[in-house]
């Protein structure tokens, strides 16, 4: 059996925890890739919106919603976390 994630195209979408039973809307990307050494890793993306509080020091003046996009890699890792098959040698 194949797996979408190890065996596919190594890309899967990261959800929102599901707020009373409504479907999350995918918030990012997780893409698994091999490092310089062949290790396997993953990198993890993910947007969101985020409000800004402005201020002169005295009051607040305003808010300002900004997209952002962050971003970490997961490595050191030894089997898919969507099928178990190990992904690398001993």
């Amino acid at each position: 059996m194949s797996c979408f994630f190890c065996d596919g195209p190594r890309v899967a979408p990261v959800y929102n925890v599901p707020h009373r039973d409504y479907f999350a809307a995918p918030i990012g990307t997780m893409t698994m890739m091999r490092g310089y050494d062949g290790e396997p890793t993953v990198k993890v993306e993910i947007d969101t919106d985020t409000e800004l509080s402005i201020s002169d020091g005295t009051s607040i003046c305003g808010g300002m919603t900004a997209n952002v996009t962050a971003l970490g890699h997961i490595e050191h890792i030894r089997y898919c976390m969507f099928c178990g098959k190990k992904l690398v040698n001993d």
